[in-house]
């Protein structure tokens, strides 16, 4: 459900949906996923890796506008993977450059940034890995007040202008940090507790058709909504607990929980506030990413793998 101080309350008729999704799996097998107007199946050993190279945990993974899946590996070796859709490996980038390896997003100009946890730092590169910006000091811890140092950089995402929006909270930071395209400090929002707008544990950010921040409030268990100024918007509920978030152009939310024992996504239209679908089956979900076709990419901690899932 999402509600906001201007939204009306929205009711979802959560017997039957979860009638329905008892029932469907009780019929389908583990790979099939089913929901009221979604079916996927997923393609099996979809990632073509090195030969020799063995299954480590995977962080993060997106894709440009050609249709190239980006993927952060934080298992050693550390690095950035190109893929192409049928899953061969295009060029890996980066080996010996991370620290701790956490979010990747790919911007409209296809450049790909990352987010570092050990390195307290966000790096935006080119497609082929040459470094052209860096946000924060390099293994420079700082505090929910810093204007030059991040502690636990979790995500990123940019506005229409080119502003950068950072969360910063995969550590003792509860915060939301705002740069100029160039990046430059703006300012930052956020304070820990589990208030409306509060943070605890900010892990992934996104941005929606009306230019609003989504924020996955892991920590509360749900999505805050912010202007890119911090003026608190909302909240989604109804989420799990929120590890990863995609946004696709026409405001279709899918959420990753990668609670251990929970391991599932879940589907949610922020425009018609209707859930679309809800699977699990996943093993440590982190982040994921949906493509133009609307196959599912999900990168996994605990399975070791970025699976891939078509729609029927």
């Amino acid at each position: 459900m999402i509600s906001t101080p201007s939204f009306s309350r929205i009711l979802f008729q959560s017997a039957r949906l979860a009638a329905y999704f008892c029932a469907a799996a009780l019929l389908a097998p583990a790979v099939r996923v089913q929901a009221a107007e979604l079916t996927y199946r997923e393609v099996k050993n979809w990632a073509q890796l090195p030969a020799g190279a063995k299954p480590v945990m995977m962080t993060a993974v997106d894709i440009d506008s050609k249709g190239t899946i980006y993927v952060f590996q934080r298992g050693e070796p550390a690095k950035v993977m190109a893929f192409d859709a049928s899953g061969k490996l295009l060029r890996s980038w980066g080996e010996g450059m991370f620290s701790n390896a956490h979010g990747l997003r790919v911007d409209h100009q296809d450049n790909v940034w990352i987010t570092d946890r050990g390195l307290q730092q966000v790096i935006k590169f080119s497609p082929t890995g040459q470094v052209l910006l860096q946000l924060g000091k390099k293994g420079v811890a700082g505090n929910n007040t810093s204007t030059d140092a991040l502690n636990g950089p979790s995500d990123v995402v940019w506005g229409a202008n080119g502003d950068i929006f950072v969360s910063d909270g995969e550590s003792s930071n509860t915060r939301v940090v705002k740069f100029s395209a160039d990046g430059k400090f703006i300012k930052f929002w956020g304070t820990k507790g589990s208030g409306p707008g509060q943070l605890d544990t900010p892990h992934s950010i996104v941005i929606d058709s009306k230019g609003r921040l989504l924020v996955a409030n892991r920590g509360n268990k749900r999505v805050e909504i912010f202007d890119q100024d911090g003026g608190y918007l909302g909240v989604i509920n109804d989420t799990g607990t929120p590890y990863g978030l995609f946004l696709t152009k026409d405001d279709v939310l899918y959420i990753t929980d990668g609670t251990q024992g929970k391991d599932d996504l879940t589907i949610i239209d922020i425009k018609t506030q209707q859930h679309l679908g809800h699977f699990g089956g996943l093993v440590g979900p982190h982040m994921l990413a949906v493509d133009a076709a609307g196959s599912i990419y999900v990168a996994e901690t605990r399975g070791n793998a970025i699976r891939k899932f078509v729609k029927q």
